[in-house]
């Protein structure tokens, strides 16, 4: 092992361990290859064991996605969709791939706030194909709730003429 301290200024002096130099010189490399293989080792298993510990400084691992609303995805989440109105914009050059202009629209028929200038700026869809996509949703949407608030008056209606029809509870 090497010593070193400052010596006359800037000067460092080297000086080996007094038990080294005691040593024979005929011992001198077998206790070298020892202490590198002990040294070899001690960096091994330091190693392994830094790889098993998490640390702090590392990059924190993916949440699992959280769990989808099913509802987004049945045979009718595609009904409105202006497909024929887009087929022009399907076939431009730079073009939204059809996955997109889906996402676009799932997204713009389940979610409040997302309109033609939300699709454009986070999904990069042209102009006209996310103002078509948001106002077809916007459509969609109002129709959805006609026929939700429609049902509901339907059933509170049989309800109170089923109501009238029933005889009364005997006690």
């Amino acid at each position: 092992m090497i010593l070193s301290y400052p010596h006359h200024g800037d000067r460092v002096m080297a000086y080996l361990l007094p038990v080294w130099t005691r040593l024979p010189a005929a011992d001198r490399m077998g206790v070298a290859a020892a202490v590198l293989a002990v040294a070899f080792v001690l960096l091994l298993v330091g190693t392994r064991v830094r790889q098993a510990r998490p640390r702090s400084f590392r990059r924190p691992r993916a949440r699992a996605a959280e769990p989808v609303d099913t509802s987004w995805f049945t045979a009718h989440t595609l009904d409105g969709f202006p497909e024929e109105a887009l087929r022009a914009t399907l076939r431009t050059p730079a073009a939204p791939s059809r996955e997109r202009l889906y996402t676009a629209w799932v997204l713009a028929t389940h979610t409040q706030g997302t309109d033609a200038v939300w699709l454009e700026k986070n999904l990069a869809l042209p102009a006209d194909a996310a103002h078509l996509i948001a106002e077809a949703a916007e459509t969609r949407r109002r129709e959805v709730s006609a026929r939700e608030n429609h049902d509901t008056e339907a059933a509170k209606a049989t309800a109170v003429s089923g109501d009238e029809e029933d005889p009364p509870a005997r006690p």
